[in-house]
């Protein structure tokens, strides 16, 4: 008698349960499988390729996110434009502050006075001396026989008076009953029309003073105040009459701060001063007579130093990676581990555009033959490790600084570095602005013609290191070439006017647009190349859906056949037990 495989049972489609090889003793589930499995060799080929490909991909966003890093470390390197010149890292300025007084001691600086430059502000040095700073007008009430929540209409009476500023009045009620805590929140609901807030003093127990303060300082902030019906400001001491303020309970009169920059006298309403000086913003702490602050504003060359390294750090983490990504073992000719995008043309082409980039020229750089003019980046001590010089293999093309050279070309000739990285344009008409520019803006000398009557421009041309004249674009008061270079016009718009631009392109403003472009989310190569792969993957999953429905549909047709061989098996079995059964009963009958 055979023995039936019971290791594998087989559920059809149906719902009926079918022992495999029950009566065949083939394992008929086990052979179907195997058969399925070797006609779904090309699914599992495409299998591995997305596998293979979901690799790449995460290697690529990897890289994508360094690319980006790396453009954000150029943005402040390639000579962004604004009228504030806060886009421009060359530009940043700092403060340098020192005290002296001849007769004596002096408070530090920082006691007496703050600075704060922004980009905008010219290098230069200024001496201060401040002999009294602004206050706000203080005013106090005679001390009340209430405590702060008390009805004091007993001391103050009823009726109305006007309080304000410069800033607007309005008129404050005090109604039978009301406390100087009720009186002070009706003149805090309106400070913000009136420019008074008030506080209230619990001076001991059953005693409290009603203080009035302007909301900003000087002269032209002081308190006006007016009893209007009854005498609620005379009962309690701030007015001597209806009108006139009680000068023994003026705390503070509310001064104007005066002080003098370099010998010349200056008043001001606030101890805050932001119009004295283009881009510094002052802050006055203390006034103390025959003090001389003196400060010096310089450009804050370390923070040109940091975006330089920090653009080379940025770089270098990008090379790193793609080389660790393409790493080919140069004594046996074998790739590494992990390197998954060796071959991939996107990434070469990348690569290999970045290093020309860093080792190309700047574009245009004027030629002074009393500064020092840099081109290239070496001639500012940035280099490219060698294979020679590299401790690691990942390192190879890395970029490596010669700080005692950057610090000296930043600190001698920084106008020079600037223009190595950034765009630049110098003009001889102050009337013409520059206020932007593009990727495809190139250098050259430009030489605008600039047509204007009735006070607006009429029309312009321009010609490019002399060559044939060019219509500019022009909207309003703005003039725009082919190339995408504008400049804003403020002049009268009654007379024709010329303009000469010399135009140079550093390395900082081409790094960065070519960063720009390959990250482009539509035409980046960097882009297109993760979009294809994600393309390549959904093909090839469409592929492995239809290969597996036409494999399910045969494994079902394979086992039902298999089934149909038990069932005749089956059936054949059962007659010849049946025979079997009958040549026995004659045997026996015989």
């Amino acid at each position: 008698m055979s023995s039936a495989n019971l290791n594998n049972i087989y559920v059809g489609e149906n719902g009926r349960i079918q022992l495999s090889g029950l009566n065949s003793n083939i394992d008929f589930v086990d052979v179907v499988d195997k058969m399925i499995a070797a006609r779904r060799i090309p699914a599992k080929s495409l299998e591995d390729r997305i596998e293979k490909n979901d690799e790449k991909l995460s290697a690529l966003q990897e890289m994508k996110s360094l690319t980006n890093a790396f453009k954000d470390a150029m943005a402040n390197l390639y000579g962004a434009t604004s009228f504030d010149k806060s886009k421009n890292i060359f530009e940043t300025k700092q403060v340098f502050a020192a005290s002296s007084n001849p007769n004596g001691p002096a408070s530090s600086a920082g006691q007496l006075m703050g600075f704060v430059a922004t980009n905008a502000a010219a290098t230069g040095s200024y001496t201060f001396e401040v002999s009294q700073i602004a206050s706000k007008h203080k005013l106090a009430s005679n001390t009340i026989a209430a405590n702060p929540t008390d009805s004091a209409t007993g001391v103050t009476g009823t009726g109305s008076f006007t309080i304000g500023t410069a800033t607007g009045s309005t008129q404050i009620t005090v109604d039978d009953g009301d406390s100087l805590t009720d009186i002070r929140d009706k003149i805090n609901a309106t400070s913000d029309a009136t420019g008074v807030q008030a506080s209230v003093i619990k001076v001991a127990d059953g005693q409290s003073t009603l203080v009035f303060n302007s909301t900003a300082e000087g002269v032209a902030n002081r308190i006006e105040l007016s009893d209007d019906a009854g005498s609620v400001l005379q009962n309690i001491g701030i007015l001597s009459d209806a009108t006139t303020i009680n000068v023994a309970n003026e705390i503070d009169v509310g001064n104007d701060a005066q002080f003098t920059l370099d010998g010349v006298a200056i008043t001001r309403s606030s101890n805050n001063i932001s119009d004295l000086i283009d881009g510094v913003t002052i802050s006055l702490y203390d006034a103390e007579p025959d003090t001389k602050i003196r400060i010096e504003i310089e450009k804050d060359l370390n923070q040109a130093k940091e975006a330089i390294i920090s653009f080379t750090e940025a770089y270098n983490e990008l090379q790193t990676f793609i080389n660790e990504k393409t790493y080919v073992d140069p004594d046996t000719g074998e790739a590494g581990e992990d390197s998954i995008l060796l071959g991939n043309s996107t990434v070469k082409s990348i690569e290999s555009m970045l290093q020309r980039l860093v080792g190309s020229e700047a574009q245009g750089v004027t030629d002074r033959p009393d500064k020092t003019d840099y081109s290239v980046l070496r001639e500012i001590g940035i280099t490219f490790v060698t294979q020679a010089e590299a401790t690691d293999d990942l390192a190879i093309n890395t970029l490596k600084i010669d700080e005692t050279k950057l610090n000296a070309a930043l600190l001698n000739e920084s106008n020079e570095v600037m223009e190595l990285f950034n765009f630049k344009s110098t003009g001889d008409n102050s009337n013409l602005t520059m206020l932007n520019f593009s990727s495809k803006t190139t250098a050259g000398q430009y030489s605008f013609d600039i047509q204007a009557s009735g006070g607006a421009i009429t029309g312009a041309t321009y010609t490019i290191d002399g060559g044939a004249p060019i219509a500019a674009t022009v909207n309003g008061n703005t003039i725009t070439t082919e190339n995408g270079l504008s400049y804003l016009y403020t002049g009268s718009g009654n007379a024709n006017e010329t303009m000469t631009a010399n135009v140079s392109v550093g390395i900082g403003t081409q790094m960065f647009f070519s960063l720009q472009d390959i990250l482009n989310e539509e035409t980046g190569s960097l882009t297109q190349e993760i979009s294809s792969i994600e393309t390549q993957n959904t093909g090839y999953e469409k592929k492995i859906d239809i290969i597996d429905w036409r494999l399910e549909g045969q494994r079902e047709s394979l086992l039902n056949q298999f089934i149909n061989m038990e069932t005749a098996l089956a059936k054949m079995k059962n007659i010849q037990t049946s025979l079997d059964e009958l040549m026995a009963a004659g045997k026996n009958n015989n």
